[in-house]
């Protein structure tokens, strides 16, 4: 399959000011929308002429998307689209799980003013992103915000590449249960409380509850 159901979008040609940017955010959309199934190959020199920019900005585009896990590239001047697993989801989510309760009892404690601010910002960005594939990379920056908070570097690389991993997975569990992003929504705002209180245990428990929604909602359907 080859640059299957790619989409551009007004919104993406609005918002992007590069082309790097421009190609990098359709193919996101992509990918995170369903259009690019996992498998999907990505050519170069077709998606240059199907968006009316040179390869430069589609390899750049490409390297960015597989430095998040979503791409897979290959030595013919392209790429596929990475196939989710139900093993892989057990690993990210476990390995999240664990780590993930860490920062955020560290960002409880330790979180300022000025970090707190920008959570709320994202929290209140995501109540009013429409479409899924926004919400879904605002929803990795919104985690990767609270961990910076952490203080943490070492542990906030290691989440970073976790985060980017699992945005296939949190798409596909919005898609597969439409309350999903309600749940999540919740979930979110006890966060941001248990964070404005300093609350540490309060934090910890919101993030595990809220792990378990890709888990419990993909678990079953990956394996049909």
């Amino acid at each position: 399959m080859t640059n299957a159901g790619l989409n551009v979008s007004n919104k993406t040609i609005r918002t992007r000011v590069t082309a790097h940017e421009f190609v990098r955010e359709t193919l996101r959309e992509g990918i995170l929308d369903g259009s690019l199934p996992g498998g999907t190959r990505l050519v170069q020199a077709d998606l240059a002429e199907q968006l009316n920019v040179s390869t430069t900005p589609v390899r750049e585009a490409l390297r960015d998307l597989a430095a998040e896990g979503i791409v897979e590239l290959d030595a013919h001047r392209g790429g596929t689209v990475h196939r989710i697993s139900n093993e892989e989801l057990q690993e990210i989510y476990d390995l999240r799980l664990l780590l993930e309760v860490v920062a955020m009892q560290k960002a409880a404690a330790r979180i300022a003013p000025e970090q707190l601010a920008r959570v709320g910002d994202l929290l209140k960005q995501m109540q009013d992103a429409p479409p899924a594939a926004d919400w879904v990379m605002l929803n990795r920056d919104f985690h990767m915000t609270i961990y910076e908070a952490a203080g943490s570097p070492r542990l906030l690389a290691i989440l970073r590449t976790l985060l980017d991993t699992s945005v296939m997975y949190v798409s596909m569990a919005l898609k597969a249960r439409p309350t999903a992003r309600e749940q999540a929504t919740r979930d979110h705002q006890r966060m941001f409380d248990a964070l404005s209180h300093s609350d540490v245990e309060a934090a910890a428990e919101a993030i595990r509850e809220h792990l378990e929604i890709p888990r419990s909602v993909l678990e079953i359907d990956l394996r049909s």
